[in-house]
Formats: C-alpha cells, structure tokens, sequence
C-alpha cells in the first residue's frame, strides 16, 4: 500500500513538473527569445526655474536633445542630454503653439510640434525659434486635414495621421504630398502611427486594439496581430526602435507592451501607479540613441527615462 501510494505521488509530482515546463515554453515564445525589461533610470518633473510640468502628453528626442510637449501649460521644455541626463531645461512659450500633444526632431534638428486646438504641424529651430508651420501642399483629394499623429522617416519625409479623411498622408520635407494610404477597412479608431527604417508604416487601432501595417503593399494597411485586448486597454502611442520592436503605450492601463515588427507578443511592462517607475494615462514615447526609452508620464505631471534591459 505505501509503494502504491508512493507511485501515485511520484506520477502526480512528474505531471505537475511536466505542466510547469510546458507553461514556461509557452511564456517564452509568446514574449520571444528576450523577455525585454524595463529599468527606471531617472525622471524629471520641473524645467530649470522650478516650474512644473502640467499633463505633458509629448516627447521628442535625438542623441544631445529632449524636447517636452508640457501641454496643460500651452508650452516647450527644452534639455540638453548629456551622456542620457536631461540637463537644463529651456521653456519656449509662443503664440505659435497653443496644445502640443505631439513631438518628432528632424535629422537637420528642426523640431516639429502637432498641436491639436491649432490643428497644424509646427517648425521650431533647434533652440525654439518659429520657423513657420507645415502647409500640405498639392493634395489630390480632400485639402482639409485633420492631423492626429506624426512622423519622419531618415529622409525627413513626413507622414501624417488624418483622422477627417481615414488616412495616413505622406510629404516631402517641405510640405509637398507624395501619396497617401487609406485606413484599412473596419477600422475601429485609430489614434497613433510610425514608422520604421524601411518606410513601412505600422498604425494602432485603440478601440480593435490591433495594429496594421503596409509591409506587404504599399497601398494597404493589413493587421498584424488579432486583438490585444488581453494585454492592453486603450493603447495610444506606438514607435519602433528601428531594430525591430514596436512600443506601444496602454493609456488606459498604465502599462508599455513591446511587439516584433511581425506582430508577436515580446514583453508588457510598467504599472499603473504613482511611484517612480510606473505611470498614468502614457502617452507619447521617444528613444535615445543607447537605446533609452523617455515616457510622457501625463497624469504623474512627468517625464520618465527607462533603460532596456535583456
């Protein structure tokens, strides 16, 4: 009787063991052969006075510069980054900017600033100065735009999320439109764009909570993963590293998911919370030159730098 209870305890023991082995492989292919953590490195609230970001809902940033969208004050935060530390921190406050919500630095150093009440795309010199705003030009089908997210490809080229015509347009440097790219069809809202070293333009779909890319043609936007609704609630910024990785922030649930240019599931990080290291209602994301990642923390009245870990 012991032998046989002790059989049954030894077979109950292996299964066991063989469940946890099999949830632990499946763990690491749904988050790919490097899990991806996140490291809180530093985060800054204030700019060189003493004066206090307000929901800031943008960052832009390249090797020596970091530029904060501090949108509830209607204005610029600009900080010289010195070995990854944002030192300084220079207001521009101008007419010309109303509600930054948006932010991408030219490879000339230009800066380009999406204001939503003004419904335009800013120019700025490197130092804040207005150097006019970015005046589609040539559009072949409805001229009224509606601007909803941003970026630039390495040749400076723009592209524009207009959320009034349900589609991704794309300019020259200066203004001129080139093409355009219709949202794919069933869409549900689709709130944020960007777009990787070989010009293949990835959307997320915050109500769907899918994202879409043109990877495969050109002209068409085609999903690249079901519903995410397991690992996000509302997700509003997406940006890649260019090295492969997708990073899309959870508004709603506090968090930062990471995604293959091909759609799988790489890590979930972050929290919802006050602390350092964890946010509030993210919003847009930026990444330095080694790699670091700069969250606009807008409900913690912050901006946070996190360093990738593998």
């Amino acid at each position: 009787m012991r032998n046989t209870r002790g059989e049954n305890m030894r077979r109950i023991f292996t299964s066991c063991l063989g469940l946890l082995m099999i949830a632990m492989l499946l763990n690491v292919r749904a988050f790919g052969a490097e899990l991806i953590k996140l490291q809180h490195t530093r985060s800054v609230y204030v700019d060189e006075k003493g004066d206090g970001f307000n929901q800031p809902e943008g960052v832009g940033c390249n090797e020596n510069l970091l530029v904060v969208a501090d949108t509830g004050n209607g204005r610029l935060v600009l900080y010289t980054l010195q070995g990854g530390d944002p030192k300084g921190g220079t207001e521009v406050k101008i007419p010309q900017v109303a509600y930054p919500i948006r932010v991408k630095i030219s490879s000339k150093g230009d800066i380009l600033i999406l204001d939503e009440k003004l419904r335009k795309v800013i120019r700025l010199s490197r130092e804040g100065a207005f150097k006019g705003y970015v005046e589609p030009s040539g559009l072949q089908e409805q001229s009224t735009i509606i601007p909803m997210g941003i970026d630039r490809d390495s040749n400076d080229t723009i592209y524009l999320l207009d959320i009034l015509a349900a589609r991704v347009v794309v300019l020259n440097a200066d203004g001129k439109f080139e093409r355009q790219v219709d949202f794919p069809m069933g869409y549900g809202f689709i709130t944020d764009l960007t777009v990787d070293s070989k010009r293949t333009i990835f959307l997320i779909d915050s109500v769907h909570v899918a994202v879409y890319s043109n990877a495969k043609d050109p002209a068409v936007f085609s999903p690249i993963t079901g519903s995410l609704k397991d690992e996000m609630k509302f997700p509003s910024n997406i940006i890649t590293d260019n090295n492969g990785t997708l990073y899309i922030t959870d508004q709603d649930g506090g968090g930062l998911v990471m995604l293959g240019l091909d759609g799988s599931l790489r890590s979930r990080q972050l929290g919802f919370g006050w602390k350092e290291g964890l946010v509030r209602y993210p919003s847009q994301l930026c990444i330095m030159k080694d790699g670091s990642i700069i969250v606009a923390d807008r409900e913690n009245n912050r901006v946070q730098v996190f360093t990738p870990l593998k």
